[in-house]
């Protein structure tokens, strides 16, 4: 069976970036789908979307030609299998702090006997004539002290496929507060390790992009799977950005 984007890439060494989808609308779903980007990640821990909308968004994604991974909210197999059973290449688990939480992460993503999830598929998840499992993606976030302090465990933990460093969770959790630069030397050097850790373990490292200067620093640190932006970032970008041009020309047209 064809492996994934992601793992496609990990096996040629080259990156793969994805985008945020904060915002539950199927038209927005399907426009990040035919971007040209690699992959949509479905935040379901702090977008507004829930567990109803994932499957019209990943639908939507796909027919925009990508593929879907989901965000869920907390290390919980049930959600974690029903986002694998919805159709998503891969899952991203927040505030994994401990190699047993990983180890429940990547277990809930397969089935036995090397995985614990229940067999339930309804969108393409097994082909019984090949006996084998749709290709999926393990991703954890490093996002706290105790993550960092045990990143090589986790690194090393069998299933787990991608170490994404939560950049602001992990700021606040080095005594930062709430930086959204993502290049405060004291994150830059903790970034630096997950980076180590993936490698001594042939993982990926992935981190996520704050300001559109960033995917230069992530990968500058060996970083393979980096997040650019939000559909909802974008939007307020782009509206605020042709208001302020608007009423510069207005300004003009009044004061000439």
């Amino acid at each position: 069976m064809a492996m994934n984007v992601i793992q496609e890439a990990a096996r040629d060494g080259r990156p793969t970036f994805g985008v945020w989808s904060a915002v539950p609308s199927q038209a927005s779903a399907e426009i990040l789908g035919r971007s040209g980007i690699d992959w949509v990640l479905l935040d379901l821990q702090h977008g507004s979307a829930n567990e109803g909308d994932v499957l019209s968004l990943i639908q939507a994604i796909e027919l925009g030609g990508s593929s879907a991974l989901v965000r869920v909210g907390w290390a919980d197999p049930q959600l974690i299998m029903r986002a694998m059973d919805l159709g998503a290449i891969g899952v991203v688990v927040p505030m994994v702090s401990t190699p047993e939480q990983a180890q429940l992460a990547a277990r809930a993503m397969r089935y036995p006997p090397i995985g614990e999830r229940s067999f339930g598929p309804l969108r393409r998840t097994f082909v019984p004539s090949e006996g084998v499992e749709a290709p999926h993606t393990c991703v954890v976030m490093i996002e706290t002290l105790e993550g960092l302090a045990n990143v090589d465990a986790i690194a090393a933990t069998p299933g787990v496929d991608v170490v994404l460093v939560g950049p602001v969770d992990l700021g606040l959790a080095l005594g930062l507060g709430l930086d959204l630069t993502g290049s405060n030397p004291k994150l830059v050097e903790a970034m630096r390790e997950v980076v180590a850790a993936c490698r001594r373990h042939g993982k990926v490292a992935g981190g996520v992009s704050l300001r559109p200067d960033n995917p230069q620093l992530l990968l500058e640190l060996g970083m393979r799977f980096i997040t650019l932006g939000s559909d909802a970032g974008y939007i307020g970008q782009g509206i605020a950005a042709d208001v302020a041009r608007a009423k510069e020309l207005a300004a003009s047209i009044t004061n000439g």
